[in-house]
């Protein structure tokens, strides 16, 4: 008979399945990698990621905020589709929709992981629509 676990062995054991289990240590993609947590947007990665996308202009198509115009939200993009599904949409694109690829734009390709993060912090609610970087001014775009 299998001798049982005795209540230290267990506490130690607790904590890590209950953050596993819970998500609080990211959410897998379909490549297996946790992802990673959303931070706020004063994070130098999100700031830059959130100048590219005002230098890009996406919101010509994405809408103010990204929510969707004449192309779909890409908040709510990221809130449906994990880390890999968003990082090869943007940067391969998807034609028969509109979407032009952007692989081998240098600013794209330079903040990419920014990009998505701030979308998966949009997605969340850990960045509203009118958060700015510090510094970044206040206009009503993205």
């Amino acid at each position: 008979m299998a001798k049982s676990l005795r209540a230290g062995q267990m506490a130690r054991y607790a904590a890590p399945l209950f953050l596993a289990l819970s998500g609080e240590l990211g959410t897998p993609d379909n490549l297996g990698h946790a992802a990673a947590p959303p931070t706020g947007i004063d994070d130098p990665v999100i700031a830059s990621a959130w100048q590219a996308l005002r230098t890009l202009q996406c919101e010509r198509c994405h809408g103010q905020g990204y929510e969707g115009l004449s192309a779909p939200s890409i908040v709510e993009f990221a809130r449906t589709q994990g880390h890999a599904s968003f990082v090869r949409t943007v940067l391969d694109g998807n034609g028969p929709r509109g979407m032009p690829a952007y692989r081998g734009n240098p600013l794209v390709d330079a903040n990419i992981e920014g990009i998505y993060r701030y979308f998966a912090a949009r997605a969340n609610g850990s960045i509203a629509p009118n958060d700015r970087p510090a510094g970044r001014g206040t206009q009503a775009q993205g």
